[in-house]
């Protein structure tokens, strides 16, 4: 019983770190939830663990191993449409941009919660992203981690080196979600936003840059393209669309995984979605990406009261 009380009182105190964990490795924010429920209870049920444990390195230990398998089992299963990562209400938080050089983490916690990094460390092997998120977005040292999970250092820096060399294309075309790009975002949401309402399909494509791209992640569970819209006008056309075929739209405001994002609720018919966010990102004072989630599961941490 004193172990399990002391486990308990380090959890409390590691909760919001465990819970970044899990997230930046699944991309799941109700997944991130159920892992760490899994994570103490089968950190401190294990038979055994002398009083003076180190009980923070065996609950990351115990959330990295869930992750990795979690993240897994979402890879080999097949996925209805274009796939994006669920989404967290993030306040007013920024990035700061680049680190200090004294700091371990290449990335602060707003900048690797971002969907754009999110979706950049999709091309990375479930081992790669795990070693990149403790290393590169948490701030562990590699010796630690690989004392933490009880594996040989090169067991750590070299999947840690292949991640780095594949995120270094989101590093050479992405900004980190800083005030400054927060603002620029705003604007170019809200007149997309008014656009669409006014079903002005040309100012939409104006708007875009020629190699925009658009996603829909209904999981199959709503009306939805089941593939990247790309092209300006293709996609101011199909924004205007979707106005006009979904039921009356109200939009309200929320930041969203560091950006302004807007969230769309309708009456509602069969097989549409009653509730939505749309998020746009920019590049040159242009959009660059518009996604459309619909996906309930998707939604489950944003609050549209």
């Amino acid at each position: 019983m004193p172990n399990r009380v002391v486990a308990a009182d380090v959890f409390t105190s590691q909760r919001q770190h465990l819970w970044d964990l899990c997230y930046r490795v699944t991309g799941s924010a109700s997944g991130a939830d159920a892992l760490l429920a899994t994570c103490f209870s089968r950190t401190v049920d294990q038979p055994g663990e002398p009083d003076d444990a180190d009980w923070r390195a065996l609950l990351v230990q115990s959330a990295a191993m869930l992750a990795v398998e979690t993240l897994r089992q979402r890879k080999h299963r097949k996925y209805v449409g274009p796939w994006l990562p669920s989404l967290i209400e993030t306040g007013n938080a920024a990035s700061t941009g680049p680190r200090p050089d004294d700091s371990r983490s290449q990335y602060d916690l707003v900048e690797s919660g971002s969907i754009a990094f999110l979706r950049a460390m999709e091309a990375l092997d479930p081992r790669e992203r795990l070693m990149f998120v403790l290393c590169d977005a948490l701030g562990h040292d590699p010796v630690e981690v690989a004392s933490t999970l009880d594996v040989p250092v090169t067991s750590v820096r070299v999947p840690l080196q292949t991640a780095r060399r594949t995120m270094e294309h989101y590093d050479s075309t992405n900004a980190p979600p800083t005030r400054e790009v927060q603002a620029r975002t705003a604007e170019a949401l809200h007149h997309c936003l008014s656009h669409m309402e006014q079903h002005h399909a040309g100012a939409l494509e104006r708007m875009c840059t020629a190699d925009v791209e658009a996603l829909f992640d209904s999981a199959g569970e709503f009306v939805a393209p089941l593939g990247p819209i790309r092209g300006a006008d293709r996609v101011g056309r199909l924004l205007v669309k979707f106005v006009e075929a979904s039921p009356p739209l109200k939009f309200s405001f929320c930041m969203l995984n560091g950006l302004p994002a807007a969230l769309g609720t309708s009456t509602g018919r069969p097989r549409w979605a009653e509730r939505f966010v749309l998020r746009v990102e920019a590049r040159g004072g242009r959009i660059s990406d518009v996604h459309v989630i619909l996906a309930t599961a998707k939604l489950a941490a944003v609050r549209f009261d």
